[in-house]
């Protein structure tokens, strides 16, 4: 019945198969149909290649409307309409044909094409007037899920547009569970996993939507698929394992036995939109169903996490992960001793530096693994506290008459001994071992130098015993002739030493000298118009970064109830040029002595003394 519309769709291009343009095959539909026929036609053996050509015809065929709006019999009609749904999910699947990806040969253009046109299928027949509510079957909301993430090669903006809006309101119609089926047994574990036996929950899920996530995507389709390929700190119920065993040590990588790997990473190769179903169900999901079903999460995120390439992937794991852990109810990963497990799991990134990782790689992968591992920590708020102390103003004033020993109102968040061993790690082993590392990359400086303010700002004053590391990084940066080349990485740089002196006030003084050559040698670089090549207002705004630095050091030594300037006096008489930056400071070619009335107040975030 449906062979001249078959042929019909065959002749027409890949952009004439897409839903907006189905008035070319409206002539080749038949009369009299219903939707068996459809069933028909699309549950015969077909080829890959002729898949979008079916899909195109069944797509017309239903909205021509020329089949019974009204079924005869509920039950066959709604027999017929999962059936449909079955096989469009089926023949949907974005299924990679490559097994490595250097050489990816799929077509991503057919897989778009096909799961724009089973897209369209399922929202008309989701539109058809039935008795009761339409179920859909398990392999079609796989198919609409994987179409989710408008990045992923295979969809596009319009398919996830549309998936998300058929999910969202079939969820939202389709009945809560009534029964709940019991969880699929987990597989046999190892031997060092046997004294682990994880019992079922004794809460069902409340909603669909939970279910499908809990049974269908995670137990039923990603565990099988992850089983191969779980890391070893981890055991096959979701928990940290005991003794984890190393990997072997002349294990071979992925460059290795490439379909050996295939079989073992499917959902690397093969199956890349397994990622996009696991995403979805983070994103999906609440802190009660975490709270009852983390250990279904745990395995598949650390795999992903552990896996080195692509830079895409682990990108995309990071995100992942810090969804997970935001949606997390607070404090469970670290009592089950997962905390320190996915800190293992990321910190590795934060050492992706050039030159074996391209700088433009790196810095993608850099700006994703800070801010995990500053979630891990607890410095969810590193935003706000920048932003407080960006102002000199802002925080609470210290007075000329206060004690710098005085501490007993020196406030500062208390971080935990595990977050305290983990700070102590990312600055020294991470930030530090970074800069040095790959200091020519003017770009990683940059946002190194950006990281390092939010974690002071966020550790306030306990970050005073990583001056004797952050001043001599910050001295190389701005005292280099050099640095003038790109100035992004001196503001990021003089915004650091804003960030240090206002929360460490209290040591500062023993850092003038330091300070006031940093700030001398870097104004004396900006006015030499030579070397400076961006705009005029970038130098004029660097200066005037340079200036603050001079006002905010000023007002702690006045609070410490020591004076400049002794110090300042002879630099300004040798050079001319930083009489505009002290300024702020009336030195003795000025005026002899402070007038008291004129002191500036230093502040600080963290701190007030009475």
């Amino acid at each position: 019945m449906f062979e001249p519309l078959l042929e019909a769709a065959r002749k027409l291009d890949d952009a004439s198969l897409l839903p907006g343009c189905p008035e070319l095959l409206l002539p080749a539909v038949p009369g009299g149909f219903s939707l068996d026929h459809v069933r028909t036609l699309i549950s015969e053996t077909h080829n890959r290649s002729d898949s979008a050509a079916v899909l195109s015809a069944v797509y017309i065929a239903i909205r021509s409307n020329r089949f019974p709006s009204e079924p005869s019999d509920n039950g066959e009609y709604k027999s017929a309409l999962e059936d449909i749904l079955f096989k469009v999910g089926q023949m949907m699947v974005p299924t990679c044909s490559s097994t490595t990806f250097d050489e990816d040969s799929t077509d991503y253009t057919f897989l778009s094409n096909n799961g724009l046109l089973g897209l369209h299928i399922i929202s008309l027949l989701l539109t058809l007037k039935l008795e009761g509510s339409l179920v859909l079957p398990t392999r079609a909301l796989l198919s609409i899920i994987a179409f989710t993430n408008q990045d992923d090669p295979w969809s596009s903006r319009s398919s996830a547009k549309l998936a998300r809006s058929l999910l969202t309101e079939y969820f939202k119609n389709v009945a809560s569970p009534k029964t709940l089926q019991p969880h699929t047994a987990f597989p046999s574990q190892r031997s060092r996993d046997a004294v682990v036996e994880r019992k079922p929950s004794e809460k069902p899920p409340k909603t669909e939507q939970a279910r499908f996530i809990t049974e269908d995507i995670l137990t039923n389709f990603l565990r099988p698929l992850f089983a191969k390929s779980r890391p070893a700190t981890v055991t096959a119920s979701g928990r940290p394992a005991a003794f984890p065993e190393k990997s072997p040590r002349y294990a071979q990588g992925d460059g290795f036995g490439t379909d050996d790997v295939a079989s073992q990473k499917p959902w690397k190769y093969t199956q890349r939109y397994a990622v996009t179903l696991f995403e979805w169900s983070v994103v999906k999901a609440n802190a009660d169903l975490f709270h009852e079903h983390w250990p279904l999460f745990t395995p598949i995120l650390l795999t992903l996490l552990d896996e080195p390439q692509p830079t895409s992937l682990r990108l995309r794991a990071l995100s992942i992960f810090r969804e997970f852990w935001r949606l997390c109810p607070d404090g469970l990963l670290v009592r089950t001793g997962l905390a320190e497990v996915f800190e293992q799991a990321v910190f590795p990134t934060v050492l992706n530096l050039p030159s074996l990782t391209p700088e433009t790689e790196s810095c993608y992968l850099l700006a994703a693994a800070y801010p995990a591992l500053f979630d891990i920590v607890g410095l969810e708020d590193l935003d706000k506290a920048v932003v407080e102390n960006e102002s000199v103003n802002a925080g609470l004033q210290i007075t000329a008459d206060q004690k710098p020993s005085d501490k007993k109102n020196l406030q500062s968040r208390e971080f935990s001994e595990s977050q305290q061993k983990l700070l102590d790690k990312i600055i020294r082993e991470g930030i530090m071992v970074g800069y040095h590392h790959a200091k020519q990359h003017v770009r990683l400086v940059d946002f190194l130098c950006q990281t390092l303010c939010r974690i002071v700002g966020g550790m306030g004053i306990l970050s005073t015993k990583y001056l004797k590391d952050i001043v001599p990084m910050i001295s190389e940066i701005l005292v280099d002739p050099f640095g003038t080349k790109y100035p992004p990485m001196l503001l990021s740089t003089t915004r650091l030493l804003h960030a240090v002196l206002q929360t460490c006030w209290p040591r500062i003084p023993h850092y003038c000298n330091e300070v006031i050559k940093i700030v001398m040698l870097a104004w004396l670089h900006i006015g030499d118009e030579d070397s400076f090549t961006f705009d005029v207002q970038t130098k004029a705004e660097l200066k005037q970064q340079l200036i603050k630095t001079v006002e905010i050091l000023s007002a702690i030594m006045a609070a410490a109830k020591l004076d400049m300037s002794d110090r300042i006096s002879p630099l300004v008489t040798r050079e001319p040029q930083l009489r505009s930056l002290f300024t702020s400071h009336k030195t003795s070619y000025d005026q002899p002595k402070w007038e008291s009335a004129d002191k500036p107040k230093a502040t600080s975030r963290n701190h007030q003394l009475d």
